[in-house]
């Protein structure tokens, strides 16, 4: 009863409270909609980064050599070695790199016998005897596979250098079948078309395996998860003014002398703004429903189980709630405490993912990520809205969300308990 008396008190200050309100509802509304607005473009250009990618060498021949040492000597790319394909492909979808090219067994055989299949049927035109058999031979598929979280221009640029790479090796190769079929003579020739499309081909996809995988990163699939979590964890505004507001006018002393215990003021304020961010999410993911289409955006897709996405938003509303109790308990003054709870959420955010993709970070931002809440809540949300990931896969940052929260209430009510209310 204790607990629902101090909602309901949140509840009335809240309300009359038009300031905490639109800081709350509609700053995050306007929030997302200006940077999806702004970050639309910059989201298709290309940018200088170092990509982990997996290189899976089942031909073991002269073209998947090629393709590893360009890619070797590129300062855009980590190639990893990996034996086996159905592995690669896991571990992209898994989101533990962002891509694997696989490059089939015979690759270079194949590619060999099209070349000479190709000047075989020159020959032919120019009514000379061709050296090689030009029946018809079967082509091969070079694939790469994506991670759905990768951004548009880093997969078409992947898959540009890989195609380039195939190309001048099979003008290398061209050029010594003419050698070799020509010798010293040369005919007269005449025009001929010559078709390369069918040498080999180069498959990309994505690493997904339901009716979302054509999902992939843009501007409102980052910045509605992004910039909710970036305004679940701002809660901390109204919270932490109204606890210290609280006990400046001796309003707390009174409610802690009638309950005898520190937990259900905590508990009570703890239960009303969580159920505010949940608010919240649902406030903003419908803006990427139906909102951003009407600007000329994408529609936000939710690729994920409707529960997994509760309860990740649940997570993340507790760490963001949690966060928020243990600021307003901690500092003793409301320009303290909205003055370091801002510069820290904004930090947070910025580690975490919430201004670009922790990715195309240096390495040692990518390090302090690990440590940020807002990248585990990120990370989750990715999972699930582009790589439709199930709840084992999205777990442990679902726990370290639970966990951040417990670890804030805690040390919010022996703070509490340790002060002398005045």
């Amino acid at each position: 009863m204790k607990i629902l008396s101090t909602i309901y008190k949140e509840f009335l200050l809240l309300v009359r409270d038009p300031g905490g309100m639109a800081l709350i509802f509609i700053m995050p509304l306007a929030l997302v909609i200006v940077m999806a607005l702004v970050q639309d473009a910059p989201f298709r250009d290309y940018q200088e980064v170092k990509l982990d990618v997996l290189f899976v060498d089942a031909d073991a021949d002269s073209l998947s050599a090629k393709i590893r040492q360009a890619f070797s000597a590129s300062p855009n790319v980590n190639l990893i070695l990996e034996k086996d394909s159905a592995a690669a492909k896991r571990r992209v979808q898994a989101g533990e790199v962002k891509a694997a090219i696989v490059v089939p067994p015979q690759s270079s055989v194949r590619l060999r016998n099209k070349t000479r299949q190709v000047i075989a049927n020159v020959f032919a035109n120019f009514g000379l005897p061709a050296q090689v058999d030009s029946t018809l031979l079967p082509s091969t598929d070079i694939k790469i596979f994506f991670d759905p979280a990768i951004k548009a221009n880093y997969k078409q640029a992947l898959s540009g250098a890989v195609e380039k790479i195939i190309a001048n090796v099979q003008a290398d190769w061209m050029l010594d079948e003419l050698q070799n079929q020509l010798g010293e003579g040369r005919p007269e020739t005449k025009k001929t078309e010559i078709n390369l499309t069918d040498i080999i081909h180069v498959n990309t996809a994505y690493a997904s395996e339901n009716k979302y995988q054509g999902v992939m990163l843009n501007s409102v699939q980052h910045n509605v998860p992004a910039w909710t979590m970036f305004a679940m964890f701002f809660i901390l505004y109204p919270l932490a003014g109204n606890f210290i507001k609280e006990r400046e006018e001796g309003s707390m002393l009174r409610l802690r002398l009638i309950s005898g215990s520190q937990f259900p003021v905590i508990a009570g304020k703890f239960a009303f703004y969580f159920l505010v961010c949940l608010v919240q999410f649902v406030m903003m993911v419908a803006v990427g429903i139906f909102v951003m289409p009407l600007l000329g955006l994408n529609r936000l897709v939710l690729g994920g189980d409707a529960l997994n996405i509760f309860i990740t938003a649940c997570a993340v509303a507790m760490a963001a709630t949690g966060y928020g109790v243990l600021i307003g308990v901690y500092f003793k003054t409301a320009q303290q405490a909205l003055s370091f709870g801002s510069v820290s959420v904004v930090i947070l955010s910025a580690i975490g993912g919430v201004w670009v993709p922790v990715y195309v970070m240096p390495e040692i931002l990518q390090t302090l990520s690990r440590f940020s809440p807002m990248s585990w809540g990120l990370e989750a949300f990715n999972d699930l809205f582009l790589r439709q990931a199930s709840i084992g896969v999205i777990l442990p940052d679902v726990l370290k969300l639970v966990g951040f929260a417990l670890v804030t209430l805690s040390a919010s009510v022996l703070i509490h308990k340790s002060r002398t209310v005045v």
